[in-house]
């Protein structure tokens, strides 16, 4: 027999709920009262349970996504008999309720006859977990250290999952929806972490700001600039340049800033660029180098997640991205612009090198829009156009690194104990120290040098 498991009336108010957690999969099997799901409403988290045992058949409401009072969430494939009456909604709620009533007071029976010995609770506090409500596993109700651990760990998990979840009422998503926002670029500011209507419009607002000044006329310095004296010429700043002053100082008061400098041998770069260039020209695609690093750096940031992450100062959280959309610095006559490579890890290299080519066009005719220019990840500097090397590139607020290519030049190295000319790039990776270490930061930039020393790697992963 198939039950199907509907979305119930949880609020006057509200007709429509959140698909917030799923707490089993399909092929599961379930007990009757298991937790099935949790649904998030305008007001509450509300759990949905098993009305019977069975195999879960099928979710046809994926997490994150708005169910309607009525919706069929899943299907249960019970041992009965199709032609027996199907179960009420009112009277399995009410026997679920009993039950829990019940499976409450045996859980609180149950507590007068755990046991534990002192090196167990020293443990038990050590680790933050309250050892009267773990579920032993000794001899005669005895808790064990393993028992704490697991414990421990079970609670550290659900943290982990719980601060990935974005939290926002349906509504709020829907609103985001209709205005192309990302709810992961959105700051929370309602309780727990909450989205609210308000921070999606502070989103849309900073958007329109941004395209505004980009699209603002440019005045004529020679207008506007004041003599002071024979030596003393002050120059206004432009409207853009204004907005990268703002940007640069909050960055660098907000984040702790340390800068790694290195070097990474791209000879064998250099000859697989050269080897595909003419076939990328037939494709009218400009190959560039800047492609390989965007191409090289996805994969790293998969393997060191810290590095595809924010910082939020407010909860005292880190964020990790679990979207690759990489930013690069153009250089335009109206100052820098950061356009974004959405999903860059989704992305070939061919692909990859026709989007840079595309955006820089845009950021230099000024016909780039606002939303091309938000919800990066993680940022690219390159210095290497302009010839230089080595630098120090402030990090992107909120981003928790910023990485820096410079000028690829030849140069005399040691290669297994033997001298030889090699192209050589300038590497610098700036990092907020509140989110990683210097040794994390060195072996995610070492793991960058691999794949830009050896091509080929960039393509089996």
């Amino acid at each position: 027999m198939i039950i199907e498991i509907k979305l119930p009336q949880l609020s006057e108010e509200y007709n429509e709920s959140l698909i917030a957690f799923w707490h089993v999969s399909e092929g599961d099997a379930v007990e009757q009262n298991d937790i099935l799901v949790e649904v998030q409403t305008e007001k509450a988290v509300s759990e949905l349970h098993a009305p019977a045992s069975g195999i879960v058949k099928e979710i046809r409401k994926k997490r994150g996504d708005t169910a309607s009072v009525g919706e069929v969430l899943a299907t249960i494939e019970t041992a009965e008999r199709d032609g027996q009456p199907d179960i009420k909604q009112e009277e399995t709620n009410e026997r679920l309720k009993e039950q829990e009533r019940s499976e409450g007071q045996a859980a609180t029976e149950q507590k007068v006859e755990k046991r534990a010995t002192p090196r167990v609770k020293k443990l038990a506090k050590e680790l933050g977990v309250d050892w009267r409500l773990v579920e032993p596993t000794g001899l005669n109700g005895k808790v064990t250290e393993e028992d704490i651990r697991n414990e421990h760990k079970k609670r550290e998990k659900e943290k982990q999952t719980n601060s990935s979840f974005i939290v926002a009422a349906p509504s709020v998503r829907k609103f985001a929806r209709e205005h192309q926002v990302n709810l992961e670029e959105v700051i929370p500011s309602g309780p727990n972490g909450k989205i609210l209507k308000e921070d999606i419009e502070a989103v849309i607002n900073r958007r329109k700001n941004q395209q505004l000044e980009m699209e603002s006329p440019q005045k004529n310095p020679k207008e506007e600039t004041k003599i002071n004296s024979e030596q003393d010429e002050y120059i206004p700043l432009s409207n853009i340049r204004k907005l990268i002053a703002r940007s640069m100082v909050h960055s660098k008061k907000t984040i702790p800033h340390v800068t790694h400098f290195d070097e990474v041998n791209v000879t064998k770069l250099v000859q697989h660029r050269q080897s595909i260039k003419s076939f990328a020209e037939e494709e009218a695609i400009k190959l560039t180098y800047l492609a390989y690093v965007v191409k090289a750096l996805t994969i790293v940031l998969k393997k060191y997640p810290q590095l595809n992450a924010s910082f939020h100062e407010e909860r005292e959280e880190i964020i990790l991205k679990k979207q690759y959309h990489i930013g690069f610095a153009a250089d335009t006559d109206r100052g820098l612009v950061v356009p974004v490579i959405r999903h860059a890890d989704q992305k070939t290299l061919f692909q990859i090198a026709k989007e840079i080519h595309e955006l820089s066009l845009k950021a230099r005719d000024g016909s780039i829009q606002a939303d091309e220019m938000t919800g990066s990840t993680c940022t690219i500097s390159n210095i290497g156009s302009a010839g230089g090397a080595w630098f120090t590139p402030i990090i992107n607020h909120p981003q928790s690194c910023i990485l820096g290519i410079g000028r690829i030049e030849k140069k005399t190295v040691v290669v297994d104990d033997s001298i030889e000319i090699a192209s050589m790039m300038a590497l610098s990776l700036s990092y907020d120290h509140r989110i990683m270490d210097g040794v994390l930061a060195q072996k995610a930039l070492n793991e960058l040098k691999k794949y830009l020393n050896e091509p080929n790697f960039i393509f089996v992963n």
